[in-house]
């Protein structure tokens, strides 16, 4: 991370002419670092490291991969048709945890990650049966938070971006 140069321009122009959402400046930031490990994922690319070796550049000028995915509407409409009971909460839980991009990735400092729109631990995927390919699909990523949901029918999965959409009491004067 951190490196600005063609090169960095021309894997930004890679991964937009596969559908992805990123701007081409050639600054290698954490948007850069996601949608590398995105791609990675989404072509089958072991480990998906984010790191733009000679098999991630291959396939990035010769493979169909494509990062092509819903847009925040199709993801507000959709979140809302799955989770009826808290439709709004829903959509606001996946907003803070991911903007609403199903693409998104955050690395923790232990070396997990969370993976998609609500943010899925590689813990929780393992007990969901899912991957970090399933938890990049909006669709598998809805329904997976939908269960976790449904165990306590509450956001505890969530605490910090639930404990953001909960108003906190006032102050008393």
């Amino acid at each position: 991370m951190g490196q600005h140069d063609t090169c960095v321009r021309e894997v930004q122009r890679l991964l937009h002419a596969k559908g992805a959402v990123i701007g081409v400046d050639g600054d290698f930031g954490p948007q850069t670092l996601r949608r590398v490990t995105a791609f990675q994922v989404i072509a089958g690319i072991e480990p998906p490291n984010g790191v733009v070796g000679d098999t991630t550049k291959q396939a990035l000028y010769e493979s169909g991969a494509r990062m092509d995915t819903w847009s925040q509407d199709e993801v507000r409409r959709r979140i809302r048709e799955v989770f009826t009971e808290a439709p709004d909460r829903a959509v606001a839980i996946a907003d803070c945890q991911s903007l609403l991009d199903p693409l998104h990735i955050l690395p923790n400092t232990n070396g997990t990650r969370n993976w998609g729109l609500f943010q899925i631990s590689d813990s929780r995927l393992t007990e969901l049966g899912g991957t970090p390919r399933k938890a990049l699909d909006p669709e598998w990523n809805i329904r997976a938070a939908k269960r976790l949901w449904s165990q306590d029918r509450d956001f505890s999965d969530w605490p910090h971006c639930d404990r953001a959409f909960s108003p906190s009491p006032s102050p008393s004067p």
